[in-house]
């Protein structure tokens, strides 16, 4: 029991000596905190770290747009359209005109042209003359020149136009020529019907294509 306790005083001992020469470390000072210093570190910090990421990122060059040069642009001519044009021929018709009859009642007018026109002085036999059947006679028209050009005899005929046929002849040339104002005698071989009647005949003057003058004649027949 005393050797126990003998030992363990030794070991006191052996310790407090080794404790008395280990050398005495002064704690060391910590320097006293700047809040400034703080935020000064954060923001260098953060300044750093954007410097860093630049640098990192690739240099983009700016690209100037692309501006397409126009072409020559050409202005379109205008096709050329065909235009149909329908021409519708209107024939002129000249209508001839009614020329007065001559004096008295026997007188009968006629038609005319503006060069071609003639009036009726007188007409024998007269109109409404009684004829046995099959009766030879002539029919004679006095007729005035009141156109505008003389007539030639060898142009202007007198030909049959409508109404009864008791003529011999259906036409005849105009015997001598007749100037503007002048007067001249129609002269037709004529022969009455046979059967009894009332008979109207129309004859008319001929200059190529132009008509004029109706000549009229109405006889009985008993």
């Amino acid at each position: 029991m005393a050797t126990s306790k003998t030992k363990y005083v030794f070991w006191l001992t052996a310790l407090a000596v080794v404790m008395a020469c280990v050398p005495t470390f002064a704690a060391p000072s910590v320097p006293s905190a700047d809040p400034n210093a703080i935020s000064t570190f954060i923001v260098q910090t953060a300044n750093a770290a954007s410097t860093q990421t630049a640098r990192a990122l690739p240099i983009l060059t700016p690209t100037v747009p692309f501006t397409p040069t126009p072409r020559d642009t050409e202005t379109p001519e205008p096709t050329a359209t065909s235009t149909v044009i329908f021409l519708f021929y209107t024939p002129t018709i000249v209508l001839p005109t009614r020329t007065p009859g001559g004096s008295g009642s026997n007188g009968s007018g006629g038609t005319s042209s503006q060069n071609y026109a003639c009036s009726v002085v007188s007409v024998n036999p007269p109109n409404g003359t009684t004829f046995g059947s099959r009766a030879d006679f002539d029919a004679t028209w006095k007729i005035k020149n009141i156109g505008k050009k003389n007539w030639d005899k060898g142009s202007i005929d007198y030909v049959y136009l409508s109404g009864d046929k008791f003529h011999k002849v259906a036409g005849y040339d105009l015997g001598t020529a007749v100037k503007i104002g002048e007067t001249t005698s129609l002269i037709v071989d004529m022969l009455s019907p046979k059967n009894p009647g009332t008979y109207t005949t129309n004859w008319t003057l001929r200059a190529s294509a132009v008509t004029f003058c109706t000549l009229s004649l109405t006889i009985v027949v008993k």
